[in-house]
């Protein structure tokens, strides 16, 4: 009688996945890149025009270097964000601060110490749907060097903050067509 060789199957060794982006449970959205499509941030980041939607979602993220708002030191130091995109931009904001070596003196010289706004509600300019700021997952950097459709702005696509966002997957508004180009705008939501 044939006696029966069991084979062992080999060990994988599997990376372990990168964690995704948490989501409400029971919502399917169309995920790219980590972040969902614009048309989808209702369903993925909840109604800004909820009454809880604040409290329940918006959470302040400590910038580890000094940031202003129109001249004056911003509270706490913190930008506004929602709580899905705060790992991220704590991530970003860290490895700039690394970059740069932990100077002050340098911040300033990108002018990344000029924060221009994150949460707010309201619409797109010039526009009847939700802007990005009012989920909570936009933040607009040096308004005054970056002026919304300008084709002359600071930041560019190799500028270190731009490419740590860039790394996370969220969207600059540089590299938006012309007509609509907004450097100073970075935002966790994908626009096709």
């Amino acid at each position: 009688m044939a006696r029966r060789i069991r084979r062992r199957h080999p060990i994988i060794h599997r990376q372990a996945a990168p964690e995704p982006v948490a989501k409400p449970s029971d919502v399917q959205v169309q995920m790219i890149g980590g972040w969902p499509l614009q048309k989808d941030c209702t369903q993925f980041y909840g109604n800004p025009h909820a009454a809880s939607y604040e409290d329940e979602h918006i959470i302040g993220v400590t910038c580890p270097w000094r940031i202003f708002y129109e001249g004056r030191p911003v509270h706490n130091n913190t930008i506004r964000i929602h709580r899905l995109c705060s790992a991220s931009l704590m991530r970003v904001l860290n490895s700039v601060w690394d970059f740069l070596n932990h100077d002050q003196s340098a911040i300033e010289a990108l002018r990344y110490h000029k924060y221009s706004g994150s949460f707010v509600v309201r619409n797109k300019r010039g526009g009847s749907t939700l802007s990005m700021h009012a989920y909570g997952c936009a933040i607009d950097w040096d308004d005054e060097d970056n002026v919304h459709h300008s084709q002359r702005h600071l930041f560019t696509g190799n500028s270190p903050l731009i490419i740590e966002f860039k790394k996370e997957g969220w969207i600059w508004g540089g590299d938006w067509h012309l007509s609509s180009v907004d450097a100073m705008h970075v935002q966790a939501a994908r626009i096709y």
